[in-house]
């Protein structure tokens, strides 16, 4: 593949899959978009009750899977005698970014309040603790390798995803407090809720339980490819709680 291509495309891939994550946090936050957890699109199946929390939970377990599925070395194994290594990431990125699409489009709104901030102050801080989550997980895509995580690396230099692991592994700033610190800024903005319905108690609920399913994965696929050097770093640093060694 021509690397010009390879650029083209995972430069557009990179711009979907940033606009689907934004338009992702205003949705669960309920900011700002015509669809979102508690506005149903014209697409969403007319719900309620036991059938809407089922529906609903087996979306968010479709797009869990579609994440883990496609970054397990298996998969990804098959997939690039069809898809050149190079675009691999970035057409890994437009799946995840249609499967969020799905996710958006179906979503059954459940707006029974369980729990509501009604002091506007609070309201701001909430706010701020949701945003702040998200920003713990921008930042620790660029502690890493953000450009390499979103495959607009693989694409410029004509490498695979896989190439050069156990010379990259690095523990810089948040990584040194936990593990997985895009999975810790997740949970703090999925339960840094000033309004929490059912629905986003369901999506809530859902998400933390794939979140540590995914944990779990990612875990096996780390220690294999990295042996001692990861097995050493999961004695010593916790998870996505800090403080808490699980």
């Amino acid at each position: 593949m021509p690397r010009i291509f390879a650029i083209a495309y995972s430069l557009m891939c990179y711009a979907v899959g940033v606009a689907t994550l934004v338009y992702l946090i205003c949705f669960i936050g309920n900011l700002y978009v015509p669809v979102s957890i508690n506005t149903a699109s014209a697409y969403s199946p007319e719900l309620s009750g036991p059938s809407a929390i089922i529906w609903n939970v087996a979306l968010v377990a479709a797009w869990g899977a579609q994440h883990t599925f496609m970054a397990s070395p298996g998969f990804k194994g098959w997939w690039t005698k069809i898809v050149p290594a190079s675009i691999e990431r970035s057409t890994y990125l437009l799946s995840v970014a249609a499967m969020t699409a799905v996710l958006v489009l179906l979503w059954v709104p459940m707006n029974d309040v369980l729990w509501a901030a009604s002091e506007p102050m609070l309201r701001n801080v909430l706010l701020g603790v949701y945003l702040f989550g998200w920003v713990v997980v921008l930042l620790a895509t660029f502690l890493i390798n953000h450009f390499h995580l979103f495959g607009l690396q693989q694409a410029y230099q004509g490498i695979g995803d896989t190439e050069g692991k156990g010379a990259s592994f690095k523990t810089p700033f948040l990584y040194k407090i936990v593990r997985h610190p895009m999975m810790t800024g997740m949970l703090i903005s999925l339960w840094a809720a000033s309004d929490l319905t059912v629905g986003r108690l369901v999506l809530n609920i859902a998400m933390t339980v794939y979140i540590w399913i995914g944990i779990h994965y990612e875990e096996k696929t780390l220690v294999a490819d990295l042996g001692e050097q990861y097995t050493a770093y999961q004695k010593t640093t916790p998870s996505v709680i800090p403080g808490v060694k699980i």
